[in-house]
């Protein structure tokens, strides 16, 4: 089945901004005095240096644990680390399940292979 675009609306794009200088309440922590802010800031930003960063990373969701571990040792979330040995991503719960912010050219990679993970389960 393939989606036809004049069927099924295009969601509005996902709004990620990186902060620097401080950490706002509500935001996931990626480092000292970094954070990512997903969707539309609620927090006060005031005096920090914000960065859109909607172009450069892709979310993708996982819907569960299981699969999560197959993916990352990644334990406590949100986390900033790597996935799939090596791809660079910051990792938070959502709802039952987690999701992935991942670097934009490297997304393709990154949702084959969790299908392929997800079909061996």
């Amino acid at each position: 089945m393939t989606r036809l675009a004049f069927l099924s609306p295009v969601s509005p794009p996902l709004r990620i901004l990186e902060v620097r200088g401080g950490v706002p309440e509500d935001s996931i922590p990626v480092g000292p005095d970094r954070a990512l802010v997903v969707g539309d800031p609620s927090a006060d930003l005031g005096g920090c240096r914000v960065y859109d960063m909607s172009a450069a990373l892709v979310a993708i969701e996982v819907e569960n644990e299981a699969l999560l571990n197959r993916v990352t040792e990644l334990t406590e979330f949100p986390a900033a680390g790597s996935i799939l040995r090596g791809v660079p991503a910051v990792v938070e719960r959502r709802g039952g399940g987690f999701r992935l912010f991942v670097p934009q050219e490297l997304s393709e990679y990154v949702a084959e292979t969790i299908d392929s993970l997800r079909s061996g389960l």
